[in-house]
């Protein structure tokens, strides 16, 4: 029940900034790619219930599309859709930002998002328990050129998305910290 709740809580926040996306014509909209670096640390509990998990030998890839909207003369919505992988798991992401230009060429980010797991259960060690899991996100990013941005975010997990059978690790939460570039159009 409590997890009915809290996605309809996020679709509803999702239809409100999709209404600033609309009704704030008068700002650009950008479209770009994004890539970088993962770091992930997977909290989880083992079979006597002691703290366990799984953290990146030096991490992973991450790439996708983005999408900007200036709602203001210093805020913005920011979503992408990326993709990225931690141990041997596929995430499919979609973060939803605040973002807040704060000092010059630096802004803060921050908002919630959804994590989706698309592989096969069959040909990995795993027992997805959610495939959906949510996630809450703090960044910050730098704006190089009107085309070219540095950002790094940390991902906190609230979803305890899957089992690995293999490593006996339970109930894991996915934690990501993230350095990246993207280039808008």
């Amino acid at each position: 029940m409590q997890y009915q709740s809290i996605d309809k809580l996020l679709l509803s926040a999702c239809f409100f900034f999709a209404s600033f996306l609309c009704y704030s014509q008068n700002y650009p909209l950008k479209f770009g790619i994004k890539a970088g670096w993962n770091y992930s640390n997977v909290n989880a509990i083992d079979e006597i219930g002691e703290r366990s998990g799984y953290l990146s030998n030096g991490g992973e890839l991450f790439g996708g599309i983005a999408l900007e909207k200036q709602i203001s003369k210093k805020t913005y919505v920011q979503t992408s859709f990326l993709v990225s992988y931690t141990d041997r798991v596929t995430f499919l992401e979609l973060p939803l930002y605040y973002k807040y230009n704060f000092y010059k060429k630096f802004s803060l980010l921050a908002g919630p998002k959804l994590n989706y797991i698309p592989d096969d259960e069959i040909s990995q060690p795993y027992d997805f328990k959610r495939r959906v899991g949510i996630s809450g996100d703090l960044g910050i990013d730098y704006k190089i050129s009107n085309h070219f941005i540095i950002e790094g975010t940390v991902s906190k997990g609230f979803t305890k998305q899957y089992d690995d059978l293999i490593l006996t690790y339970y109930d894991a939460k996915r934690n990501v910290y993230r350095l990246g570039v993207a280039y808008y159009f």
